[in-house]
């Protein structure tokens, strides 16, 4: 045998395709995993945090809206202040109903056709609202569509740009291996630096919701404490220049996540929110509506929820309290 043969060009023109193939199928694998940041699910402190003091006189607090903040915020008093009759909360709401942006209306008026209008799903690592659903007994389902007679249809993912489809996933949109083949294939590395970027950063996020950040008095400092106030700083634009993540990625992929969920673009939103919106593992929502959520907690809070009622000024009054 010949030791200076050198291999048949068919050989090699296989290894040329063999190689890489293999490569972009590892990542592909790789993105496919399942990217929850944190396995450990939060669990709220069972007892008090703030004990009464018998001999403090009754504080009044007025909460302006009863969306998903003044609802949560209504709850977690009652419920970091457990047996505490010291507090008399007020729930003040211009609209006849509670939720906020996560309300549902029946199409075409049909009960049997519920359409979220905002806030439609959340994910896994929303701990909070995880936890909510599980305590009052809530019942969820995987966000999915249904045909005219109720036959669910099959996931189907595609970004439009008003002009053309920039991507199309076709029926392989639970970020399959497909999917992110394609995904590769078309962005290059972007989806790998926004994958790795969005661990990281909803990691420090889910850190404020654990001890010793939480419960916090001053969010700021709760934002600095966990390392996010960089982040924070930095508009989802430049954060995404910062790390290197193309801009057509950014654009088509990365934004149309942002103005689904917050109905903004990359440039006036931040860091963080924008990593957020990369979340994406285990969509759910609550069967009947995800307000129902956030009627639970004013309900469970024991306030006093004023509908229809609009807060038109706030006024310092001489003894330090507002009317």
């Amino acid at each position: 045998m010949n030791a200076n043969r050198r291999p048949s060009t068919t050989r090699q023109s296989w290894r040329r395709i063999i190689l890489p193939l293999l490569v972009f199928l590892t990542l592909a694998c790789y993105l496919s995993y399942p990217s929850k940041p944190d396995q450990t699910p939060y669990r709220p402190h069972e007892f008090p945090l703030f004990p009464c003091d018998p001999d403090q006189p009754v504080k009044r607090v007025a909460i302006i809206g009863a969306g998903s903040a003044g609802s949560s915020a209504a709850y977690y008093i009652r419920k970091y202040t457990q047996g505490c009759n010291r507090i008399n909360t007020t729930v003040y709401e211009r609209n006849p109903y509670v939720g906020g942006r996560s309300t549902t209306v029946d199409a075409f008026d049909n009960p049997s056709e519920p359409v979220e209008l905002g806030a439609s799903i959340f994910v896994k690592v929303n701990h909070n609202l995880v936890n909510a659903v599980e305590e009052f007994g809530l019942s969820t389902k995987e966000k999915s569509g249904t045909d005219t007679q109720g036959n669910e249809l099959p996931d189907t993912l595609g970004v439009y740009d008003g002009v053309n489809w920039v991507f199309w996933a076709g029926d392989d949109a639970t970020g399959g291996w497909w999917t992110t083949v394609k995904l590769l294939w078309q962005y290059g590395m972007a989806p790998i630096r926004t994958r790795n970027l969005m661990k990281q950063t909803v990691g420090k996020f889910l850190k404020m919701y654990e001890e010793p950040f939480f419960p916090f008095r001053n969010l700021s400092r709760a934002v600095h404490d966990v390392g996010l106030t960089d982040t924070m700083a930095l508009t989802g634009e430049q954060l995404l220049q910062k790390n290197g993540i193309g801009e057509s990625f950014g654009r088509n992929i990365i934004q149309a996540s942002t103005r689904v969920n917050y109905a903004q673009n990359l440039d006036t939103i931040h860091g963080v929110e924008t990593m957020v919106c990369m979340a994406t593992d285990g969509a759910m929502s609550v069967q009947g509506g995800n307000w129902q959520i956030f009627s639970n907690m004013l309900a469970t809070s024991g306030a006093e929820v004023l509908l229809n009622t609009s807060v038109t000024a706030i006024t310092q009054q001489a003894d330090g309290t507002y009317t």
